[in-house]
């Protein structure tokens, strides 16, 4: 088949790795692939680029290259509902887009831009629920999950931490959003250990000035929590763009986040490809792959949102997910004591799930849907 896939494929950016990920799948099972980058070129893959007819800039309309074919066998997007009019333009068949929100209170109109593709393809049974709450109908959705590139953690190459410590946890956190809930991440791990501890947080963030509403200033957050624990564990910090994500995942032991809001959280996956205990909030997407005999998930509470979290259009009456930092704590500590023991007890728990959620099984999932 002659496919397209327009939308954000460069850049750190998740949907750009989703995008780049299931082109790949496609180009390997034969198909013919046309890419067009709405979010420029920056770190777009040098296997992509015989590709990769053309790019706008973010926010910009100048056009580099050539733009898209007129008429496409299989159209594919990972971008907001009031971007599929627009995208969708080369064909009147398979038309598959991909979006997913975290909080339930869809932006206005959101909806009625579904009308434009021939299945909305959400990442999460949770994501589903929120659309079908807003109008998006059941019937016209199919949950495909994202996937991992197993072969390339099969990799042993570890990256080049600074420290030395036992048990080094890592929170890839990438771009500081409200919604990750930075305070949380840190006030239970401030709670868990101490500077006597042999324990390391590793935090991938971005250290970037406060930009959107929606993100936070994390210099600000971390210098606040070591005022707070004076006598806190080691924390080391990157803030680099790193190549090869697994080596990152390689290095350590444990991944942990304390998102309020998670629509898949590509991350836990990402860390039980590479054999790593993982720690997450018992809500949001990350439950279709996550369970007790797989992983740890923190209790906690059903919260309203505050506006300055959510994206697009903020409702007063949208929810989110408060984590219990004492649990999450204890279960860092249990960690801590019985690392051997429980990472035994989930391994082969972790591995049955990951045939399912290879980025060819979730091609063939999106393939099955083509008429």
């Amino acid at each position: 088949m002659k496919v397209a896939w327009c939308g954000f494929l460069a850049k750190n950016h998740s949907w750009s790795c989703v995008a780049q990920s299931i082109c790949r799948s496609l180009l390997k099972k034969g198909h013919e692939v046309h890419m067009f980058s709405t979010n420029g070129v920056e770190h777009f893959p040098d296997d992509l680029k015989p590709n990769l007819r053309g790019y706008v800039n973010e926010g910009d309309n100048k056009l580099f290259g050539n733009i898209l074919d007129d008429n496409y066998d299989m159209q594919l997007s990972y971008t907001a509902f009031k971007n599929f009019d627009k995208y969708f333009l080369r064909g009147d068949k398979n038309r598959f887009g991909i979006w997913n929100y975290e909080t339930d209170i869809l932006p206005k109109a959101f909806a009625k831009y579904t009308k434009h593709v021939d299945k909305v393809l959400p990442s999460s049974n949770f994501s589903k629920e929120i659309f079908t709450k807003n109008g998006v109908p059941a019937d016209h959705q199919v949950v495909i999950s994202h996937g991992v590139d197993l072969d390339r953690f099969k990799s042993a190459i570890k990256f080049p931490l600074r420290t030395n410590k036992r048990l080094k946890i890592l929170a890839n956190i990438a771009q500081p959003h409200i919604r990750k809930n930075i305070p949380g991440l840190l006030e239970a791990y401030g709670k868990a250990f101490t500077k006597n501890d042999d324990v390391c947080l590793v935090l991938k963030i971005s250290r970037k000035t406060k930009g959107s509403s929606f993100e936070v200033d994390a210099n600000s957050i971390i210098n606040n929590f070591k005022v707070k624990y004076k006598n806190h564990a080691d924390i080391e910090i990157i803030d680099q763009f790193i190549v090869n994500i697994e080596e990152l995942y390689n290095a350590c032991d444990v991944v942990f986040t304390m998102a309020n809001a998670e629509n898949f959280w590509m991350c836990g996956l990402e860390a039980m490809a590479s054999n790593k205990i993982v720690v997450a909030p018992k809500y949001g997407g990350q439950l279709d792959y996550m369970n007790d005999t797989n992983s740890f998930l923190v209790n906690g509470k059903v919260v309203r949102a505050p506006l300055q979290m959510q994206y697009w259009e903020p409702s007063s009456y949208a929810k989110m997910f408060e984590p219990d930092t004492d649990h999450a704590a204890e279960i860092l500590q249990n960690i801590y004591k019985n690392y051997e023991t429980i990472l035994n007890k989930f391994k082969p728990n972790m591995e049955s799930i990951m045939p399912s959620y290879s980025w060819d099984a979730v091609t063939d999932q999106i393939l099955n849907l083509c008429k």
